[in-house]
């Protein structure tokens, strides 16, 4: 942990240092404001932002706010108590860095740190509401499915692509091309172990073969061929007719992405491993509803059925085009 001193002046940190604080992976602390003994730790790992100050007076009342906490705790070293307060930056690094530094500025002029949070939190409650990012698990998916409908458009035109993609309007199958239907299941882990989210996601369309296409990512850091959520989206973007962008937005707009939040999605990502395709026969190992049906006593009594199927070693098939050249070739 590093720890660096800030004098008697209010230490304030600009949004692009609060975001290398969180890129660098190591947590982080120092002190704030050296009159009111104001400790402010950053902790990359939970996504997290601590203000610890010396407990005087009465605790704050964060009861009803569901991404700040509050506790006394002790520090080696220190004498006394000291008031805790934790912020869940997860999606807001910097709005939880203004917070804080908003508690802060109000104890340097006097007042109580119960009255300094309450003030804090009234300010900026409007604007912490309104900034939330999408979760780490819908994000993954989203960049999936961009990176195959880009690869589709390259290769079938953004008409036939963004007809092809039904993943936002909350269908069964992500993808439904002429002849066959694809579900798109992206990773973040170092095998190919994806969530499958119901009893349907992997039953075929009578008639119509599914193809399950596993991608891979992996956080990139300043990897050259790295992108962000928002740069993925903007390269799609610009590869759409005009007149059919209105379609994509709606398709994003749909899984709460928002264009004004581009900026709480810095995370840059690039392809563990070229994808994989797999074609759902017989031999796959998905638990679908005729199968369920077969084998589980009193079916009708069980519902919400999700799991997570390994294909890591499951040998990959040679899908049709337009996915042949977007996965690997197994011929």
């Amino acid at each position: 942990m590093s720890d660096r001193s800030g004098g008697e002046d209010l230490l304030h940190l600009s949004p692009e240092t609060v975001e290398a604080y969180f890129t660098a992976g190591v947590q982080s602390a120092f002190t704030l404001d050296g009159r009111v003994s104001a400790r402010l730790e950053i902790d990359p790992q939970h996504e997290q932002m601590r203000l610890l100050c010396p407990a005087v007076g009465s605790d704050p009342d964060v009861i009803s706010y569901e991404r700040i906490s509050f506790d006394r705790v002790g520090i080696l070293g220190a004498p006394g108590e000291w008031f805790e307060l934790v912020v869940d930056a997860s999606g807001m690094h910097y709005e939880a860095y203004v917070l804080l530094e908003s508690v802060v500025d109000q104890l340097r002029g006097g007042a109580s740190f119960r009255h300094a949070v309450s003030e804090s939190l009234s300010g900026l409650k409007d604007l912490l509401a309104s900034r939330k990012r999408m979760s780490e698990a819908v994000i993954t998916g989203l960049v999936g499915e961009l990176l195959l409908l880009r690869h589709i458009i390259s290769e079938r035109g953004d008409e036939a692509a963004l007809a092809a993609w039904l993943g936002p309007l909350a269908e069964e199958h992500d993808f439904a091309l002429e002849e066959f239907e694809a579900e798109v299941k992206t990773t973040q882990s170092e095998g190919r172990i994806h969530l499958i989210g119901s009893e349907t996601q992997l039953l075929p369309t009578p008639g119509r073969p599914l193809y399950l296409i596993s991608v891979q990512l992996t956080r990139a850091g300043a990897a050259a061929d790295s992108f962000t959520l928002p740069e993925l989206i903007d390269a799609v973007r610009a590869s759409i007719d005009v007149s059919r962008l209105r379609t994509f937005d709606k398709h994003l707009e749909s899984l709460a992405w928002h264009h004004a939040d581009a900026d709480l999605y810095s995370v840059r990502y690039q392809q563990r491993s070229v994808p994989q395709a797999y074609l759902v026969d017989g031999e796959f190992p998905a638990l679908t509803t005729p199968r369920l049906n077969e084998v589980v006593p009193q079916r009708a009594l069980v519902s919400g059925v999700t799991y997570r199927v390994d294909v890591s070693t499951l040998h990959p098939t040679q899908p049709p085009a337009p996915l042949a050249t977007f996965c690997e070739d197994t011929e």
